[in-house]
């Protein structure tokens, strides 16, 4: 899996993205992936990839990934994401 600032990619496919830490109203620590485009290559890259919203909602939310402990790729996710948070 390859992280970077504008997309990620599993070496088949790619998706352009934005990402989040920490975002829950639960308190749960996670990095959030969110889509950035329509085309829903985020869930092609990640088998957890949701998007629960209607078409009138898409233009809002593309969809997203989120990253718990103990998934294989959030220590990986949360190193690069907080990397780029800090410049």
């Amino acid at each position: 899996m390859k992280f970077r600032k504008y997309f990620v990619a599993n070496g088949e496919f790619k998706a352009r993205v934005s990402y989040s830490l920490d975002n829950r109203v639960d308190g749960r620590k996670c990095v959030t992936i969110y889509a950035k485009d329509y085309t829903r290559q985020l869930g092609k890259v990640f088998a957890e990839y949701r998007n629960d919203t209607d078409s009138m909602t898409d233009y809002f939310d593309q969809g997203h990934v989120d990253l718990f402990e103990g998934h294989k790729y959030y220590d990986e996710a949360r190193a690069f994401v907080e990397s780029i948070k800090r410049g």
